[in-house]
């Protein structure tokens, strides 16, 4: 019987590693999540509550992306960096507009 062996690394690298994406997903795709509806019901048309609601039902296709690509993307440092910079262009997005308009 040939069966192909995969070289694999210790066990507790791996759960270290699906352990780290659980965080990102569970963790920083809420906090992603979080600040995409505020920047959507910041800068979409309409009214207040229409953009909110949008935004509020846009939040669930994007939490669900996140956690997708967190446990999708091969390489942990660029889950995490992807992440941060995605987490940080959206905040600061969100403070400028904040700070033209000041209604949320």
């Amino acid at each position: 019987m040939a069966a192909a062996k995969r070289k694999e690394g210790p066990t507790w690298l791996r759960r270290l590693d699906v352990a780290g994406r659980a965080v990102a997903a569970i963790g920083v795709g809420y906090v992603f999540a979080s600040l995409a509806t505020a920047v959507l019901a910041k800068l979409l048309p309409g009214g207040p509550i229409e953009a909110t609601i949008a935004a509020t039902t846009l939040s669930f296709a994007i939490y669900v992306t996140v956690v997708v690509w967190c446990f999708a993307e091969p390489k942990s440092w660029r889950l995490w960096a992807g992440l941060a910079g995605g987490c940080a262009a959206l905040g600061g997005v969100l403070w400028i507009a904040l700070i033209l308009e000041p209604r949320l």
